[in-house]
Formats: C-alpha cells, sequence, structure tokens
C-alpha cells in the first residue's frame, strides 16, 4: 500500500512539474553582447552622456539587440520573449513578409526585423523613430577633450531640430553643455560617439529625439 501511494505521489509531482513547464513555456533571451568596449574603434556606438564634473563625462555604450533566428522562428503562443530587460508573454504570432510580428495590434506588440536572411533579428519599436532595441554594453569615464567634434542636430537653447544641417561645436563647447545642464538631454540614447584606431571619441553626434 505504501509502494502504490508513493508511485501515485511521483507520478501526480511528475505531472505537476509537467503541467508548470507546459503553462510557463520557453523564453527566448537575446544574444550575448558582441561589442568589446576596449575595442570601439572605428564604430559609431551609441551612448548615454552622464556629467560627473571635473571634464570627466560617463559614457553609457549600447549596441542594437540581437535575437538568434532559429530560436525566434520556434516561438509559440505560451512563450515569453526578454527585450530591454522586460519579458514580455506571447499571445500570437504572425508573419509579414520576411517581419515576424507577436501580438500584433495590441500594447504589447513586438516587431522583428532580420538583417542577414533570418539569421538574426532585432526588435524594432515603432514611433516616431522607429529604434531598435538596444543593450548596454558598457561603461567608461572620458574626459572631454578640446580636439573633439560635436555634429548638434539639436537648437540647444529650444531643445528643436535643425531642419538643414547640424551646428559644428567644439569639445569645449561640449563642455559648457554638460556643465549648464539646463537643456536638451544627452542621457536618452540620442547620442552616437565615433572611436578612432587609438579608441578613442573623434566625433560625438547628438541627434533629435522627441524623448527628450
Amino acid at each position: 500500500m505504501k509502494k502504490l501511494i508513493a508511485t501515485a505521489a511521483a507520478l501526480i509531482l511528475a505531472l505537476v512539474l509537467s503541467c508548470t513547464a507546459f503553462a510557463e513555456g520557453t523564453t527566448v533571451h537575446p544574444l550575448p553582447v558582441q561589442t568589446n568596449v576596449d575595442e570601439l574603434g572605428g564604430r559609431y556606438v551609441t551612448t548615454d552622456i552622464e556629467y560627473k564634473g571635473n571634464s570627466i563625462m560617463e559614457l553609457t555604450l549600447y549596441e542594437i539587440e540581437r535575437f538568434d533566428g532559429a530560436a525566434l522562428k520556434a516561438v509559440k503562443p505560451g512563450d515569453a520573449i526578454e527585450s530591454e530587460g522586460e519579458t514580455i508573454a506571447v499571445e500570437s504570432v504572425e508573419w509579414d513578409g520576411p517581419d515576424l510580428y507577436f501580438n500584433r495590434d495590441t500594447i504589447h506588440e513586438m516587431l522583428f526585423c532580420s538583417p542577414d536572411e533570418e539569421v538574426t533579428f532585432e526588435r524594432v519599436i515603432r514611433d516616431e523613430d522607429d529604434r531598435n532595441t538596444m543593450v548596454k554594453i558598457g561603461t567608461r569615464e572620458q574626459e572631454v577633450l578640446p580636439y573633439m567634434i560635436m555634429l548638434d542636430w539639436v537648437d540647444a537653447e529650444t531643445g528643436e531640430p535643425y531642419e538643414d544641417m547640424p551646428a559644428l561645436r567644439s569639445g569645449d563647447d561640449l563642455l559648457k553643455l554638460l556643465e549648464k545642464n539646463d537643456g536638451p538631454s544627452f542621457a536618452v540614447k540620442n547620442v552616437k560617439i565615433l572611436y578612432n584606431s587609438m579608441n578613442m571619441p573623434d566625433l560625438v553626434w547628438r541627434y533629435y529625439s522627441p524623448a527628450q
């Protein structure tokens, strides 16, 4: 009798675990970070800038969040996708040409596009910018150097975008904007920095972002 009870309990436990695993489904995570912060030469890197004082800025660096194509194509309702640190449950899956939609036409809609014939996918947030989701690759502290060039597509006084061409600013101008800290933000992923072969920033490019 005891053996029968133990067997029944084991079967019930296995069934519960099986149902739990089925209910939870599979969660697809982004691919590991591919960019080395010590080898940025020749790259434009999306960046947040926080001014620390004494001519030092803290740079938080990001790359586009990428997903394995085979894993994403295997997603089904009941599974979940982790993106920008948020886990989103999948309720529906729909292909629209080469683009893959999850939860289409809902507040949890996710659109994925492939730049390389479905080897990997990148998520696109459909808003005023149609931006890619990003993943943090690291931080660096960097002195604001006079030789830096800044291409600024944002009017520093009004916060509105320039329509025709950016303002050309120096490293000294950038330092003044950071010290003043009362104009448009540098911390909404609306900055890209071009690094030279010495892993040093040459060009700071701030473009307009409605989020700022």
